[in-house]
């Protein structure tokens, strides 16, 4: 029997099964588990080519918190400007007004300015 590291290990490498169940199978099993050496394989996902693996990946890095900000910031700044509202639509998502430029890095929500 796996210890829990070892297991979540395992599990990510069937982040890149061609199978997109599987795929999602490992996006829910890491994000529940919290694994946040995961986080730039899901960040990484929201490009996947299946809109199904790329909606759990999105709902898997929601689970993850403020954990996920940093990459997903990241990645948004790199994306290309037709992709890039993957990355930030996301990110929005965690404020719920719109405005992902007010959460801090550990995914809280930044005061607004007066």
């Amino acid at each position: 029997m796996l210890d829990r590291p070892a297991h979540l290990l395992h599990t990510a490498a069937l982040l890149d099964d061609p199978q997109s169940d599987i795929t999602r199978m490992a996006i829910g099993t890491l994000s529940r588990a919290g694994w946040e050496p995961a986080v730039p394989a899901l960040v990484a996902l929201l490009d996947h080519t299946r809109p199904t693996v790329r909606a759990e990946a999105a709902e898997g890095l929601l689970r993850m918190g403020g954990s996920a900000v940093s990459s997903l910031r990241h990645a948004a700044g790199h994306a290309r400007p037709d992709r890039r509202s993957r990355y930030t639509d996301v990110l929005d998502r965690f404020t719920g007004d719109g405005r992902s430029d007010r959460l801090t890095e550990d995914g809280r929500k930044r005061p607004a300015l007066q």
